[in-house]
């Protein structure tokens, strides 16, 4: 305790977008003020794609942009879990009631393909899930679904090319049949990766599945 403190005290906590130093245990009022400028209304919280056929429900919180684009970017790139708790923060939403209005029974994430492992690259969907069924008790399972064809980067490709890109890239490793299923992303724009699974989920006998992600980007 007396070593944190003496550590806090030489070494004092900064925001990590900002670098102003902050009281232990604080969020950055300055930052957060700045997200709410891309908050998503609680209407448009609500995602729509003409590809969502599998997808029962996609839900997003900010437009991918400003302070939370750079974020984002932050901690995919710097492996910071820490960051990923203080932006799930800044949504201020209640996902435990969210799930039992949807009967989910396990969270999943997006996943990579087993090659990332070797990329500098963080699974940001992966935490994001982990933090989220961490604060609702309800269980997340990360070899449920895998990734079993390496895909070319989707933001390279055309919008024809990304469906293309994805189709037959998941598999399901396990017994989903009757269950409603929550899948985690970090980012969504036109929403065929998160269809994609959940198509995979509904062929192996998925009740519904919902999508969560922390922002929406619509170009």
């Amino acid at each position: 305790m007396v070593k944190k403190l003496l550590i806090d005290l030489i070494f004092p906590p900064k925001c990590m977008l900002c670098n102003e130093v902050i009281s232990v245990g604080d969020k950055c009022e300055n930052c957060r003020k700045k997200a709410e400028k891309y908050a998503l209304s609680q209407y448009g919280r609500q995602i729509k794609h003409s590809c969502f056929k599998n997808l029962d429900k996609c839900i997003s919180f900010y437009q991918y942009k400003g302070i939370i684009r750079d974020g984002l970017l932050y901690a995919k790139f710097k492996s910071c879990s820490a960051f990923v708790e203080e932006f799930l923060s800044y949504t201020d939403f209640d996902f435990e009631s969210f799930f039992k209005e949807n009967d989910i029974d396990v969270i999943v994430s997006v996943p990579f393909h087993k090659s990332k492992l070797y990329d500098s690259e963080y699974d940001l969907p992966q935490e994001m899930a982990r933090k989220i069924a961490k604060s609702t008790g309800l269980g997340y399972n990360k070899n449920l679904v895998i990734k079993v064809k390496k895909t070319k980067n989707q933001h390279d490709l055309s919008l024809s090319e990304r469906k293309i890109n994805l189709k037959g890239a998941f598999s399901v490793k396990g017994d989903v049949k009757g269950k409603n299923i929550a899948v985690v992303d970090d980012i969504i724009s036109t929403g065929y990766s998160l269809e994609e699974v959940a198509g995979t989920l509904k062929k192996s006998g998925a009740s519904g599945v919902v999508g969560i992600t922390f922002a929406y980007n619509n170009g």
